[in-house]
């Protein structure tokens, strides 16, 4: 089946169709695809490449091999929560459960900039939920988990946004009375922990240590804590694109990947390669201490607007070692486990930031409060114990 699809894009708050990509599925489930820009859009003083390592802004076309689909247009798609929303919300049947027609029935509705209409069919309006239904909102998404097919409020659900990242339970949702886009996100029946929480007390934490992370704000729905996260990509001109670290490394199913290789393309993308490559090593070092083992390339991103051009998004889904994996994703140097403060200060230097050990010496000191910090968040004592490590870490 052949998906012809209009990539529009928001752009100094108006809507340009930046270009088609078109997506040949075979009756192997494999794919093959081509992108162009369209002429309007290249002739734009202002317009920039979606990708700036695949699709450099010229003309003529891009072609990728299975899965047929550019990783930058993909980042648009939520993660496993989210497509299974969108699966149902739509009835795709098992045989369309493919990335393209997952794309067309997003739509407008993901995180970022960009939005996919089938050629030659008018753009539908994106979807958020507001905030005053919250409460049922989280009761649905229990639903939903549960497998409930008959739960009124699931309707409610499927009309809220998704987002990228993660296989939790979340949706888009808008505070009129504040005039703010957020991410709401869930407790789930799975949790042998309180994730809400310990991510709350975390993403404070992070603050503390000088990253920058979007505003966060606990609040009680229906007995259950649930945790809001501003949208950083919404902007008074209108949306931030945002592709992940992930496919400006071409990283594909089972990658080994390090921190400098993230630290390679914010040098060569970024507008401050400087300013970025110290938010990095600070991230880096906070996940380190904090012993961050869900660091993945899909949670760390740049974005890009006309005016600000290429940066790094800001730090997001910051978490202890909840499931207990030991190791990290990213690997710091050659070792994916934690490798000490001396060694972290020693890697500071050879990425050449000249202001590593105060960072390193910043972060300890803010990590240093960590059970303060979680027990004011209202985390259990139980739970805190779970990462005693952290204790460990700061001393050595």
């Amino acid at each position: 089946m052949i998906y012809r699809i209009e990539v529009w894009i928001a752009l100094e708050a108006k809507q340009i169709l930046a270009g088609e990509t078109v997506c040949e599925i075979g009756d192997d489930g494999r794919g093959r695809g081509a992108f162009r820009y369209t002429p309007d859009y290249l002739n734009r003083k202002r317009a920039f490449a979606l990708d700036p390592i695949s699709l450099p802004l010229r003309e003529g076309e891009f072609t990728i091999e299975h899965p047929g689909i550019f990783g930058v247009f993909e980042d648009s798609l939520p993660d496993d929560w989210g497509r299974r929303l969108l699966v149902r919300k739509h009835r795709i049947p098992l045989h369309q459960q493919n990335l393209p027609k997952l794309l067309l029935s997003l739509g407008g509705n993901g995180l970022g900039a960009l939005s996919f209409v089938e050629t030659g069919l008018p753009q539908k309006s994106s979807e958020e939920a507001s905030v005053i239904v919250l409460d049922r909102l989280v009761a649905a998404a229990e639903a939903f988990e549960r497998g409930d097919k008959n739960d009124t409020d699931i309707n409610l659900l499927l009309g809220a946004g998704s987002s990228p990242g993660g296989a939790r339970p979340k949706v888009l949702v808008y505070d009129e009375q504040a005039d703010v886009h957020c991410l709401a996100k869930f407790p789930s029946i799975k949790d042998h922990v309180d994730v809400v929480r310990i991510e709350t007390a975390t993403m404070n934490l992070a603050a503390k240590a000088g990253l920058i992370v979007p505003e966060t704000k606990l609040v009680e729905c229906g007995g259950r804590a649930v945790l809001l996260v501003k949208r950083f990509d919404i902007v008074p001109q209108g949306r931030r694109h945002m592709v992940s670290l992930q496919t400006l490394l071409k990283a594909t199913g089972y990658y080994q990947a390090r921190y400098a290789d993230i630290l390679s393309v914010v040098r060569k993308v970024s507008a401050d390669p400087h300013a970025d490559s110290e938010r990095l090593f600070r991230q880096m070092v906070f996940n380190a201490v904090i012993h961050n083992t869900d660091d993945h390339l899909k949670n760390f991103w740049m974005t890009c607007t006309s005016d600000e051009g290429w940066r790094l998004s800001p730090s997001f889904d910051l978490v202890p070692d909840i499931n207990q994996r030991g190791e990290h994703v990213l690997f710091f140097d050659l070792d994916p486990v934690y490798p000490g403060r001396a060694s972290l200060e020693r890697l500071g230097r050879t990425w050449g930031i000249a202001s590593a050990v105060a960072i390193v010496e910043q972060v300890f000191a803010a990590v240093s409060a960590w059970r303060d910090m979680y027990q004011s968040c209202g985390v259990s004592q139980k739970d805190i114990e779970r990462f005693s490590e952290i204790d460990d870490y700061l001393n050595r």
